[in-house]
């Protein structure tokens, strides 16, 4: 900016050697009072373009010790971004600087192509002029270095703003950071407090389980010890005894037994005597000589026959109805309950079994039913009829006592 100003400050300087070489000379002493007042005026430029200059060389040594630190923390940083801003603005500023460089120099050129002044003009309308270019070119130097000056702020400002944001993002990512370690830190804590919590639990089981393993072993051993003891009782109940003395207790059981039996078997045989000595009264024939008596005794035997015949019917209609109700009611106990009866499977010999196969082998062909397993049971058979022969009836017997009493 000052080699300018230099440039600027030296095309004028040779502007007005030149109009002063090129003025009459006879008006000396107007060209002595304006060389005087161009010099006074030159005089009070440079005064103020020395005032100015400092500060505009300390703005642009602030502007550049800024420029070059934030290019320095760009170049750390590795923004890229950042730097192609920063790039595309110094081109910016380059492209205005050249502008009001071309648009502050005057072409020499036009200097050329002007005409000269004639000696007819006069020098008091050329002094104006050259007062009015000075004024112009200091209005224009304001200007210009008012433009420094907004361009300066402007790009202070920017800086401080730029400054500002990123001091905002570091703070940013600051807290960002603080914050991500805190979560960590919580994490950790968290997992930390977990696993102690998990260890706990651990060891809370396993003595659970140990207390609970050694329980139950000492249950066995305890249910263990208790039937050794039952078994060694066991072996004391029968006193010791030897083989020879078991043998000999138990014939004495068996033919306690058999006494027993012995016992019941005459008191239900006594049983029935007095039943039928109450049913069946005594007959008294000894006095009997006619028909008339004997046909009487008859007769009351009859009807004595007939009555008990009829009650007998009468029981057996009373059990029979008993046992069929019996047997509906087993069958609706066990619908209800969902059990049922299983038939009674005898035991079949593997020899007879054997045996079988081999003479249906020999024999060749038979019928189906020749081949079948025999159990040894009928099927078919009728129940009372075995309930018959399984049970005499004692009427026979009595019918012969009474024939062989008569």
């Amino acid at each position: 900016m000052s080699d300018l100003e230099a440039r600027r400050e030296a095309r004028r300087r040779a502007r007005a050697e030149r109009d002063a070489q090129e003025a009459p000379t006879t008006n000396g002493a107007m060209e002595e009072d304006f060389s005087e007042r161009l010099a006074r005026r030159r005089r009070e430029r440079e005064a103020r373009n020395a005032k100015i200059s400092p500060e505009s060389n300390d703005v642009e040594d602030d502007f550049e010790r800024r420029r070059r630190e934030r290019r320095e923390r760009l170049n750390r940083g590795g923004g890229g971004e950042d730097s192609e801003d920063v790039s595309s603005a110094r081109a910016r500023r380059r492209r205005q600087r050249e502008e009001e460089e071309a648009e502050a120099s005057p072409a020499p050129e036009v200097n050329n192509v002007q005409e000269e002044p004639t000696q007819e003009e006069e020098p008091e309308e050329e002094a104006p002029a050259a007062a009015a270019d000075d004024d112009e070119a200091e209005m224009e130097a304001m200007r210009l270095r008012e433009e420094r000056e907004a361009a300066a702020r402007e790009a202070k400002e920017r800086m401080r703003r730029e400054e500002e944001e990123e001091e905002a993002r570091l703070e940013e990512l600051r807290q960002k950071k603080e914050e991500e370690r805190k979560r960590r830190q919580r994490e950790e804590e968290e997992r930390e407090r977990e696993e102690i919590e998990r260890r706990e639990r651990a060891a809370a089981e396993k003595k659970a389980r140990e207390e609970e393993e050694r329980r139950k072993k000492e249950e066995e051993e305890r249910i263990k010890r208790e039937e050794e003891e039952r078994r060694k009782n066991r072996r004391k109940g029968l006193g010791g005894l030897s083989p020879e003395k078991k043998q000999k207790l138990k014939k004495l059981i068996m033919q306690r037994a058999a006494e027993e039996l012995r016992q019941e078997a005459m008191r239900k045989k006594e049983e029935k005597e007095n039943f039928i000595k109450n049913k069946v009264e005594p007959l008294h024939v000894d006095g009997v000589n006619n028909k008339q008596d004997l046909e009487r005794i008859v007769r009351k035997l009859y009807q004595q026959y007939a009555r008990l015949h009829e009650e007998k019917y009468d029981v057996e209609l009373k059990i029979r109805k008993q046992d069929f109700e019996i047997n509906e009611l087993t069958i609706k106990v066990n619908d209800i309950k969902g059990k049922f009866i299983k038939p009674v499977l005898k035991k079949v010999s593997k020899t007879d079994a054997k045996l079988a196969r081999f003479d249906r082998n020999k024999g060749g062909k038979e019928s189906f039913r020749n081949q079948l397993k025999s159990t040894g049971q009928s099927k078919y058979a009728l129940k009372e009829e075995e309930e018959a022969a399984k049970n005499p009836d004692w009427r026979e017997g009595l019918q012969k006592h009474q024939e062989a009493e008569s």
